[in-house]
């Protein structure tokens, strides 16, 4: 798992990814467009904070996907965030 200790998540990228899905799912090319990123690299972190439990997607009738946090997820980023005061 690349959040360290268990409370840091790995790298400011992956952190605003998770702050962004506070309170809603969005889906990789809404967080591409709120990051200014390329759709590639949003999807990768993504991928890494799903392997690692943080986020979790469901699938539309469509072929995008909608990310939110999971449980795990809010709590390693509010411990962050706290750290961080």
């Amino acid at each position: 798992m690349a959040v360290g200790d268990g409370l840091s998540v790995k790298g400011p990228f992956r952190f605003r990814l998770l702050y962004h899905l506070i309170g809603r799912s969005r889906t990789p090319t809404e967080l591409a467009l709120l990051e200014n990123k390329h759709l590639s690299d949003i999807s990768r972190g993504l991928g890494v904070l799903r392997k690692e439990g943080l986020v979790r997607y469901e699938s539309s009738g469509a072929r995008e996907r909608y990310y939110e946090l999971t449980q795990e997820g809010y709590i390693i980023l509010y411990a962050n965030l706290r750290m961080n005061r």
